[in-house]
């Protein structure tokens, strides 16, 4: 007897019924075989049905298509044809005032 294994199940996004055929298989028996056509056995074929529920291509295109953020590349190029504006670097100003205070007395400078 041969055997097709079918995935079968329901899309959640759209609640419709679907058969996913890329993951269905055909399992020739060797009668089948030697006649070289899929089903033209005595018993026929045995269909085993497995749940599968997945999103049906249409809605899963459509959940691809929401994905992200559209106009992340126009804000980019905005930013680049702005000139830069950096504040005052407050780091900079705190290590200043932090030397004289002696705070950094024991450490060594690097000398590369």
């Amino acid at each position: 007897m041969c055997r097709k294994v079918v995935f079968t199940g329901i899309c959640p996004q759209c609640s419709n019924t679907f058969t996913w055929d890329e993951l269905s298989s055909e399992l020739s028996c060797l009668e089948a075989k030697n006649n070289g056509v899929f089903g033209t056995c005595k018993e026929g074929v045995l269909i085993d049905e497995k749940p599968h529920d997945q999103e049906c291509d249409a809605c899963a295109a459509e959940l691809e298509a929401d994905e992200g953020y559209d106009g992340g590349t126009e804000d980019a190029l905005e930013a680049l044809q702005q000139p830069a504006v950096w504040p005052a670097d407050k780091k900079t100003e705190a290590a200043d005032q932090d030397q004289g205070s002696g705070k950094h007395k024991n450490k060594k400078q690097r000398i590369s």
